[in-house]
């Protein structure tokens, strides 16, 4: 039995089709195979088959790494310091990766050397990437366990216990809040499978 194919009508820029029409002949394909191959690619990888990012070039980009802390039901969330580049706005405690360290080591290192917490660091959940004034923060989140310690205070001013509801109630830094959008969308998949299952 022969394939169905259906046609797509797509707006692309002329110089665009030109200069990718050269490169496809060169290849030996034609603009309809690419664009086959393309399509292909999209439903094997259930995604686009590359990254996709809102990073601007010549800025220097930051890899952070910070963690959704969960203690009772509630996670920790701090307020950075008013003098501080964030402005007293709130975040997930991490720290910056150092050249090439490992992720979970980077905060390791953070919640032992700044924040003297004791933490079980679990799974990577997600990142998001920001661009703020004279850099861009690419800011992945860890799951973790409270295990010991006071939160101790030193870049930040105050911080909370919160439920993951309440966190778009609070100025969080702008990556910060495509992570808190994220959780809050995931704990409202989970509330909602629990329902069902009971």
């Amino acid at each position: 039995m022969a394939n169905k194919t259906s046609a797509i009508n797509i707006q692309v820029d002329s110089d665009v089709k030109k200069d990718a029409t050269l490169v496809l002949t060169d290849l030996g394909l034609s603009m309809s195979s690419a664009i086959n191959l393309f399509l292909k690619q999209v439903v094997k990888k259930n995604g686009l088959p590359f990254e996709v990012t809102n990073v601007v070039d010549n800025k220097k980009i930051l890899d952070v790494v910070c963690a959704l802390i969960m203690k009772d039901g509630k996670c920790l969330i701090a307020r950075r310091n008013k003098n501080d580049h964030l402005n007293g706005r709130w975040e997930f405690p991490g720290g910056r990766r150092q050249g090439l360290e490992d992720e979970k080591k980077t905060l390791e290192r953070a919640f032992n050397e700044i924040f003297k917490m004791k933490v079980d660091i679990k799974d990577y959940l997600t990142h998001s990437i920001c661009e703020y004034p004279g850099h861009i923060v690419d800011l992945k989140i860890y799951e973790c366990d409270y295990v010991s310690g006071e939160f101790k205070l030193d870049i930040h001013s105050e911080y909370k216990w919160v439920s993951i509801e309440e966190l778009l109630d609070y100025d969080l830094a702008d990556a910060d809040v495509i992570l808190s959008k994220f959780l809050i969308k995931r704990a409202l998949e989970e509330s909602r499978n629990n329902s069902i299952i009971d």
